[in-house]
Protein backbone atom coordinates (compact mmCIF):
# COMPACT_ATOMS: atom_id res chain seq x y z
CA UNK A 1 0.00 0.00 0.00
CA UNK A 2 1.18 3.37 -0.74
CA UNK A 3 1.90 5.63 1.92
CA UNK A 4 -0.42 8.48 0.08
CA UNK A 5 -3.28 6.18 0.26
CA UNK A 6 -1.88 5.10 3.66
CA UNK A 7 -2.38 8.91 5.44
CA UNK A 8 -5.77 9.57 2.76
CA UNK A 9 -7.18 5.94 4.48
CA UNK A 10 -6.30 7.84 8.28
CA UNK A 11 -8.23 10.55 7.35
CA UNK A 12 -11.17 8.83 5.50
CA UNK A 13 -11.86 6.77 8.80
CA UNK A 14 -11.54 9.42 11.35
CA UNK A 15 -14.07 11.64 8.97
CA UNK A 16 -16.23 8.45 9.62
CA UNK A 17 -15.08 8.27 13.06
CA UNK A 18 -16.70 12.11 13.16
CA UNK A 19 -19.75 11.30 11.65
CA UNK A 20 -20.11 8.30 13.88
CA UNK A 21 -20.35 10.15 16.55
CA UNK A 22 -22.49 13.59 15.04
CA UNK A 23 -25.06 10.45 14.97
CA UNK A 24 -24.58 9.53 18.51
CA UNK A 25 -24.69 12.78 19.86
CA UNK A 26 -27.32 14.19 17.35
CA UNK A 27 -26.47 17.63 18.01
CA UNK A 28 -24.11 20.71 16.95
CA UNK A 29 -22.84 20.89 20.62
CA UNK A 30 -20.25 24.20 19.98
CA UNK A 31 -18.80 23.92 23.59
CA UNK A 32 -16.63 20.81 22.53
CA UNK A 33 -15.90 22.27 18.61
CA UNK A 34 -15.29 18.44 17.35
CA UNK A 35 -17.30 15.37 18.35
CA UNK A 36 -14.13 13.45 19.45
CA UNK A 37 -13.24 16.46 21.60
CA UNK A 38 -17.04 16.08 22.78
CA UNK A 39 -16.39 11.90 23.26
CA UNK A 40 -12.97 11.90 24.88
CA UNK A 41 -14.70 13.54 27.78
CA UNK A 42 -16.85 10.72 28.49
CA UNK A 43 -15.90 7.79 30.32
CA UNK A 44 -16.31 5.33 27.57
CA UNK A 45 -13.63 6.93 26.39
CA UNK A 46 -11.03 5.77 29.01
CA UNK A 47 -9.50 2.67 27.09
CA UNK A 48 -9.14 5.14 23.52
CA UNK A 49 -8.18 8.64 25.04
CA UNK A 50 -4.12 8.36 25.06
CA UNK A 51 -4.30 6.83 21.29
CA UNK A 52 -7.07 8.96 20.07
CA UNK A 53 -5.40 11.90 20.95
CA UNK A 54 -2.32 11.18 19.07
CA UNK A 55 -4.85 10.53 16.32
CA UNK A 56 -6.41 14.27 16.51
CA UNK A 57 -2.54 15.62 16.24
CA UNK A 58 -1.27 13.68 13.28
CA UNK A 59 -5.22 14.46 11.46
CA UNK A 60 -4.52 18.33 12.18
CA UNK A 61 -0.48 17.77 10.21
CA UNK A 62 -2.05 15.48 7.66
CA UNK A 63 -4.72 18.68 7.31
CA UNK A 64 -3.12 21.64 7.36
CA UNK A 65 0.46 20.82 6.91
CA UNK A 66 0.91 17.45 4.99
CA UNK A 67 3.65 18.04 2.67
CA UNK A 68 6.97 19.84 2.41
CA UNK A 69 8.45 19.77 -1.09
CA UNK A 70 5.63 16.90 -1.81
CA UNK A 71 6.47 14.95 0.34
CA UNK A 72 3.66 13.94 3.42
CA UNK A 73 5.25 15.10 6.98
CA UNK A 74 3.72 12.09 8.94
CA UNK A 75 3.15 8.78 7.39
CA UNK A 76 -0.07 6.89 9.66
CA UNK A 77 0.70 3.59 10.73
CA UNK A 78 -1.74 1.13 9.74
CA UNK A 79 -2.49 0.19 13.24
CA UNK A 80 -3.88 3.75 13.54
CA UNK A 81 -5.80 3.38 11.18
CA UNK A 82 -7.25 0.11 12.56
CA UNK A 83 -7.58 1.87 15.51
CA UNK A 84 -9.89 4.55 14.42
CA UNK A 85 -11.80 1.79 12.89
CA UNK A 86 -12.06 -0.48 16.06
CA UNK A 87 -13.26 2.96 17.85
CA UNK A 88 -16.07 3.53 15.04
CA UNK A 89 -17.20 -0.07 15.81
CA UNK A 90 -17.54 0.58 19.26
CA UNK A 91 -19.58 3.56 19.07
CA UNK A 92 -21.68 1.95 16.90
CA UNK A 93 -21.96 -1.05 19.07
CA UNK A 94 -21.16 -0.83 22.40
CA UNK A 95 -21.10 -3.29 25.06
CA UNK A 96 -24.47 -4.26 26.32
CA UNK A 97 -25.12 -3.72 29.99
CA UNK A 98 -26.26 -7.78 30.32
CA UNK A 99 -22.63 -8.82 29.81
CA UNK A 100 -21.96 -7.01 32.83
CA UNK A 101 -24.88 -8.28 35.08
CA UNK A 102 -25.51 -11.27 37.30
CA UNK A 103 -27.79 -13.31 34.88
CA UNK A 104 -30.87 -14.57 36.20
CA UNK A 105 -30.01 -18.09 36.81
CA UNK A 106 -27.59 -16.52 39.56
CA UNK A 107 -29.40 -13.85 41.01
CA UNK A 108 -30.72 -15.12 44.48
CA UNK A 109 -34.68 -14.84 44.09
CA UNK A 110 -37.53 -15.52 46.64
CA UNK A 111 -41.16 -16.31 46.25
CA UNK A 112 -44.29 -14.62 48.38
CA UNK A 113 -44.38 -17.99 50.18
CA UNK A 114 -40.42 -18.24 51.17
CA UNK A 115 -39.44 -17.56 55.10
CA UNK A 116 -38.36 -14.65 55.20
CA UNK A 117 -35.40 -15.51 57.60
CA UNK A 118 -34.13 -17.72 55.18
CA UNK A 119 -34.28 -15.78 52.74
CA UNK A 120 -32.22 -13.16 55.22
CA UNK A 121 -30.05 -16.09 55.82
CA UNK A 122 -29.25 -16.44 51.38
CA UNK A 123 -28.87 -12.71 51.49
CA UNK A 124 -25.72 -12.77 54.05
CA UNK A 125 -24.36 -15.84 52.70
CA UNK A 126 -24.39 -15.04 49.32
CA UNK A 127 -23.73 -11.18 49.40
CA UNK A 128 -26.92 -9.82 47.92
CA UNK A 129 -28.47 -6.59 49.21
CA UNK A 130 -31.81 -7.12 46.69
CA UNK A 131 -33.96 -9.99 45.95
CA UNK A 132 -36.23 -10.13 43.16
CA UNK A 133 -39.54 -11.20 44.15
CA UNK A 134 -41.24 -13.41 41.89
CA UNK A 135 -45.05 -14.78 41.63
CA UNK A 136 -46.07 -16.73 38.39
CA UNK A 137 -43.18 -15.76 36.47
CA UNK A 138 -43.23 -12.54 36.97
CA UNK A 139 -41.11 -9.80 39.18
CA UNK A 140 -43.74 -7.97 41.03
CA UNK A 141 -40.89 -6.20 43.78
CA UNK A 142 -37.93 -6.16 45.71
CA UNK A 143 -36.93 -7.59 49.09
CA UNK A 144 -34.46 -6.03 50.48
CA UNK A 145 -32.78 -4.62 53.81
CA UNK A 146 -34.77 -1.60 53.51
CA UNK A 147 -37.77 -3.83 53.92
CA UNK A 148 -36.92 -4.57 56.42
CA UNK A 149 -35.94 -1.66 58.10
CA UNK A 150 -39.03 -0.11 56.95
CA UNK A 151 -41.31 -2.86 58.26
CA UNK A 152 -40.04 -2.49 61.82
CA UNK A 153 -40.40 1.05 61.90
CA UNK A 154 -44.15 0.93 60.76
CA UNK A 155 -44.41 -1.88 63.26
CA UNK A 156 -42.47 -1.26 66.41
CA UNK A 157 -41.01 -5.03 66.28
CA UNK A 158 -37.42 -4.99 66.97
CA UNK A 159 -36.96 -8.28 65.55
CA UNK A 160 -39.07 -9.92 62.77
CA UNK A 161 -40.69 -13.20 64.15
CA UNK A 162 -39.12 -16.99 63.00
CA UNK A 163 -42.63 -17.83 60.59
CA UNK A 164 -42.45 -14.39 58.74
CA UNK A 165 -42.60 -15.14 55.19
CA UNK A 166 -42.35 -12.87 52.52
CA UNK A 167 -45.38 -12.06 51.68
CA UNK A 168 -46.32 -10.75 54.91
CA UNK A 169 -43.82 -7.47 53.97
CA UNK A 170 -46.80 -6.56 51.56
CA UNK A 171 -46.77 -3.80 49.97
CA UNK A 172 -43.68 -2.70 51.32
CA UNK A 173 -41.96 -4.98 48.19
CA UNK A 174 -43.55 -3.15 45.72
CA UNK A 175 -40.42 -0.61 43.90
CA UNK A 176 -42.54 2.55 44.84
CA UNK A 177 -42.39 1.53 48.26
CA UNK A 178 -39.48 1.68 48.92
CA UNK A 179 -38.45 4.75 51.42
CA UNK A 180 -35.00 5.18 50.43
CA UNK A 181 -34.39 3.21 47.00
CA UNK A 182 -35.57 3.07 43.40
CA UNK A 183 -35.77 0.68 41.08
CA UNK A 184 -35.09 0.53 37.02
CA UNK A 185 -35.73 -1.81 33.92
CA UNK A 186 -34.24 -1.49 31.14
CA UNK A 187 -33.94 -3.81 27.80
CA UNK A 188 -31.98 -6.14 26.87
CA UNK A 189 -30.54 -4.05 24.40
CA UNK A 190 -29.27 -1.19 27.03
CA UNK A 191 -25.99 -0.72 26.58
CA UNK A 192 -23.91 -0.59 30.10
CA UNK A 193 -23.07 3.26 29.53
CA UNK A 194 -27.32 3.85 29.51
CA UNK A 195 -27.19 2.05 32.99
CA UNK A 196 -24.42 3.42 34.54
CA UNK A 197 -25.70 7.21 33.02
CA UNK A 198 -28.60 6.04 34.79
CA UNK A 199 -27.04 5.17 38.32
CA UNK A 200 -25.01 8.46 38.24
CA UNK A 201 -28.22 10.50 37.53
CA UNK A 202 -29.87 12.10 40.30
CA UNK A 203 -33.28 11.19 41.52
CA UNK A 204 -35.79 14.34 42.06
CA UNK A 205 -37.28 12.21 44.86
CA UNK A 206 -33.75 11.91 46.38
CA UNK A 207 -34.00 7.81 46.44
CA UNK A 208 -30.80 6.12 45.27
CA UNK A 209 -31.06 3.68 42.12
CA UNK A 210 -30.06 0.86 44.02
CA UNK A 211 -31.14 -2.03 40.84
CA UNK A 212 -31.45 -2.32 37.51
CA UNK A 213 -32.94 -5.36 36.31
CA UNK A 214 -32.72 -6.46 32.62
CA UNK A 215 -35.87 -8.06 31.06
CA UNK A 216 -36.66 -8.84 27.49
CA UNK A 217 -39.09 -5.80 26.66
CA UNK A 218 -37.76 -3.39 28.85
CA UNK A 219 -40.67 -3.53 31.35
CA UNK A 220 -41.32 -5.17 34.93
CA UNK A 221 -43.90 -7.82 33.45
CA UNK A 222 -40.98 -8.81 30.89
CA UNK A 223 -38.74 -12.22 31.45
CA UNK A 224 -36.46 -11.04 33.55
CA UNK A 225 -32.28 -11.94 32.02
CA UNK A 226 -30.45 -9.97 34.45
CA UNK A 227 -29.68 -7.61 37.56
CA UNK A 228 -26.92 -4.92 37.60
CA UNK A 229 -25.84 -3.45 41.07
CA UNK A 230 -23.82 0.26 41.09
CA UNK A 231 -20.53 -2.30 42.14
CA UNK A 232 -21.24 -4.03 38.93
CA UNK A 233 -19.69 -1.32 36.79
CA UNK A 234 -17.99 0.71 39.02
CA UNK A 235 -15.19 -0.13 37.30
CA UNK A 236 -16.29 0.03 33.56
Amino acid sequence: MADTDRADKFLNAYRELEETLNSKYNTDDKKFGSPIVRFLTEKESKPYRENLDICREIRNFLSHHSEVNGERIIQPSQAMIDFLGDVTEFIRRPPLAIEFSTLFADILKTTLSQKAQTVMKKMERQGFSHVPVIDGGECIGVFSVSTIFTYSLNTGMAALRDDMLISDFGEMLSFNNHSAERFRFVSKDATIYDVRNDFERKSRNSKRLAAVFITDNGSSRGRMLGMLTPWDIINE
